[in-house]
């Protein structure tokens, strides 16, 4: 959560494998993480202890050592707490690689291999949508704006108004959790530019931003909270009030999974926002949605029965530890001393525990865990579309479906479907799992694009 958007990383070393092969970790490893953003890691071994430390040259020279590192001859994991970072993977013999998820506020697959003449050699993935769109004449015009949110950050991002006479009807689109800018890539893939592009071409304007810390705009994104994030959509519809393209009658949000926390939250306070879409937003508590979603995605990876239980045990007592917490201080200290529980009662060494562990005790965190979004949604008066993927195993659809509709009870206008067929970031894919995101060249499904655009425009007349 992944998204919400996928976390699936949390306390990630308490899900337990048996690879058959072996590698020394010792070294140094590159890959792309969603299909773009170079990534090495520096493994160092001295009198038998490990050392990591990641950098990223696309994002400019730095080096950001790891707090905490576990190698095993067929188990890489380490943890970065100033970025709330964590990495997990297994090693994969045939592909001579480490293959893993990268944590931080989402779960992405990072491919790890050693680096050839000092280079990550990796192949880009096929976006025949996104190629699409840059080659085709487009019938709109997009600028790069700024505009200060209410906590003084400054946030850039994109406007983008069809070509003509307005005023237009306009949205604001929320990413959901991680670190975006705004196209919300995702494994390679640039959701929004996607989904703004077919929305611009239905005669609907867009804004679309970096997360503060991110991108161009300002701000500390490692300590930021789904309260702040909410601040910042507020501040959104708050420019588009001001622009002179857009109809202020028809002002709405769209919200993709723990951005469908956000868009009622602000909806509820802000008498600007005249309609919602929430796209895998979340419509039960965080520690549900995110117990259900590991569980889920533990099955699909072919976990037992029996492993299952005893992580979901493991997790339900970290969360419950969390709620019950007096502040986010006091949830730091409880959790080092869980840690040493969790390690002695499961036998997994300390140091790897602490690495899942780590990204939990962030304020993202540990709002996420307390979040509930059904009392901002009992309140929504604004007209509400809630699409979920029958294949999301991240947000549960069935049940966060039910949860929402039953929230959005007196709202006399609510239209909830699932699409058949689609995952979490609603591509047509197989099982579902998160694991499939890259390899689907499809960013957004056709029938959610369609879904989504007449939804807007008949709610925008």
């Amino acid at each position: 959560m992944k998204t919400l958007w996928v976390l699936l990383g949390v306390a990630a070393p308490l899900l337990m494998s048996t690879p058959t092969f072996a590698e020394e970790a010792a070294g140094d490893w590159g890959g792309l993480l969603m299909g773009q953003l170079h990534v090495i890691v520096h493994i160092r071994k001295d009198g038998g202890q490990y050392s990591a430390s990641l950098e990223s040259p696309d994002q400019g020279k730095f080096v950001l050592p790891a707090d905490t590192v576990t190698t095993t001859p067929d188990h890489l994991a380490f943890a970065i707490a100033k970025i709330n970072g964590s990495y997990d993977g297994k090693w994969d013999e045939a592909k001579q690689a480490w293959i893993g998820t990268w944590t931080q506020g989402q779960a992405m697959p990072l491919v790890l291999k050693r680096l050839v003449n000092g280079k990550v050699v990796a192949e880009a993935p096929k976006r025949p949508q996104e190629e699409a769109i840059m080659a085709a004449p487009r019938p709109y015009t997009s600028t790069e704006v700024t505009f200060d949110s209410v906590t003084g950050v400054r946030l850039a991002g994109a406007f983008s108004a069809p070509d003509g006479k307005g005023p237009f009807p306009a949205v604001v689109l929320i990413a959901g959790s991680g670190p975006h800018t705004r196209d919300e890539d995702v494994a390679g893939h640039k959701v929004f530019m996607v989904l703004a592009d077919a929305l611009n071409r239905a005669g609907v304007a867009v804004l679309r931003y970096d997360k503060r810390g991110m991108g161009q705009s300002t701000g500390d994104y490692a300590r930021a909270t789904t309260t702040d994030f909410a601040a910042d959509t507020d501040a959104a519809v708050t420019w588009l009030t001001q622009r002179p393209e857009v109809d202020p009658a028809h002002i709405g949000l769209i919200g993709h999974s723990e951005g469908g926390l956000i868009a009622p939250a602000v909806a509820v306070h802000n008498p600007s926002v005249g309609f919602v879409v929430l796209m895998a937003g979340p419509g039960l508590p965080g520690d549900q949605i995110l117990l259900m979603q590991q569980a889920a995605i533990a099955r699909a990876s072919g976990e037992s029965e029996t492993n299952i239980a005893a992580s979901q045990k493991t997790n339900k007592s970290v969360f419950d530890m969390i709620k019950s917490a007096q502040s986010l201080e006091d949830a730091k200290t409880t959790a080092a001393a869980m840690a040493v529980e969790i390690a002695t009662d499961r036998k997994i060494p300390l140091s790897e525990v602490q690495a899942g562990l780590a990204p939990i005790t962030t304020p993202w965190f540990y709002e996420f865990i307390l979040s509930d979004p059904r009392p901002n949604l009992e309140k929504v008066k604004a007209p509400v579309l809630a699409i979920d993927g029958a294949l999301d195993m991240q947000v549960p659809p069935k049940e966060d479906l039910a949860a929402i509709k039953e929230a959005l009870k007196n709202n006399t206008d609510v239209t909830t479907i699932e699409l058949p067929g689609l995952n979490h970031l609603f591509q047509t894919a197989k099982t579902g799992s998160p694991s499939e995101y890259m390899e689907i060249e499809e960013t957004l499904s056709p029938v959610a694009l369609k879904t989504i655009t007449d939804w807007v425009k008949a709610h925008s007349r």
